[in-house]
C-alpha cells in the first residue's frame, strides 16, 4: 500500500444499513455500499467529530489533533455516500506501532447506526494487514467485546502461551475528568 491521497479504496463492500429508531429499534434494512480505504489529513475533522460521542460515552480515551494525526499514518475510514450524494466518514480504526515486534489496534469506532454491518470487521482487518504489511509480529487490541475480537482471530493467548498483564497506574475517571 502506498501512502498517496489518490490511493484506490481497500475494499468496497455492499453492506446491510440497519439505522435505529429514536428507540433505538432498528428500521427495515436498505442497502448500502461503503469503502475502507487509508486515512487522510483532509478527514481529521470528520473524524475527530467520529470518535467524540465515543469520548463523551467513555467508550474510547480522548486525543488530542496531534494524536489523531499521528495514528491516521496507520489508519483507515470506513466512507460511504449518503442519500444526498455526500460522503460521510462512518469509521475509523488505526494501528499504532509500538516496535518491530508490537502494533495495537486504537481508536475503532463505528457511527452509530451503522453497527452490525461488518465495518468495524473490515476496519480491523486493514490494520492488521498494514501491521502484516510493514512486518510487524504481533497485534494487540483491548476491548470490552472481546467475543468481536475473538471472531477476527485474536485470542488471549499468543500460539508461546504468553498473555498480556497490565499495571493500571490511573483509574480511567482520572483521565475522563481531567480532559473535561
Amino acid at each position: 500500500m502506498t501512502d498517496q491521497p489518490n490511493e484506490p479504496p481497500a475494499a468496497i463492500v455492499p453492506a446491510q444499513l440497519a439505522p435505529a429508531n429514536a428507540a433505538g429499534e432498528s428500521l427495515p434494512v436498505n442497502k448500502i455500499a461503503y469503502c475502507v480505504r487509508r486515512a487522510h489529513f483532509d478527514d481529521l475533522d470528520l473524524i475527530l467529530a467520529l470518535l467524540e460521542p465515543f469520548v463523551q460515552q467513555k467508550k474510547l480515551l480522548r486525543r488530542t489533533r496531534a494524536e489523531i494525526i499521528l495514528l491516521m499514518h496507520n489508519g483507515y475510514v470506513a466512507e460511504y455516500v449518503n442519500p444526498n450524494g455526500e460522503k460521510e466518514i462512518i469509521g475509523f480504526s488505526a494501528v499504532e506501532i509500538y516496535s518491530r515486534k508490537l502494533g495495537e489496534i486504537q481508536c475503532l469506532a463505528v457511527a452509530d447506526g451503522f453497527h452490525g454491518n461488518g465495518i468495524g470487521s473490515e476496519l480491523v482487518k486493514a490494520c492488521v494487514e498494514r501491521a502484516r504489511d510493514i512486518g510487524i509480529l504481533e497485534v494487540m487490541a483491548i476491548s470490552s467485546s472481546d467475543a468481536f475480537l475473538r471472531k477476527l482471530g485474536f485470542d488471549y493467548s499468543l500460539p508461546e502461551q504468553k498473555r498480556a498483564l497490565f499495571y493500571q497506574l490511573h483509574s480511567r475517571d482520572e483521565i475522563f475528568n481531567a480532559d473535561e
